[in-house]
């Protein structure tokens, strides 16, 4: 079993791995912008009803 710490690991597929992380990054963005449209949808919906102010309040003066 000593032999076998000697011999290296196979390294992943490097070939692979820009197309696996730039998958990987979009399928954040579509699921990050898709949080975002809910949210504007709910945020539209909720000043159509007058419980949130039309102008929101960033804090800034």
């Amino acid at each position: 079993m000593a032999d076998d710490a000697a011999v290296p690991m196979a390294a992943p597929d490097a070939e692979d791995l820009p197309d696996r992380l730039a998958a990987g990054l979009q399928a954040q963005i579509d699921d990050l912008t898709a949080t975002l449209e809910h949210h504007q949808r709910l945020f539209e919906s909720l000043r159509a009803r007058g419980l949130l102010p039309t102008e929101p309040d960033d804090g800034r003066l």
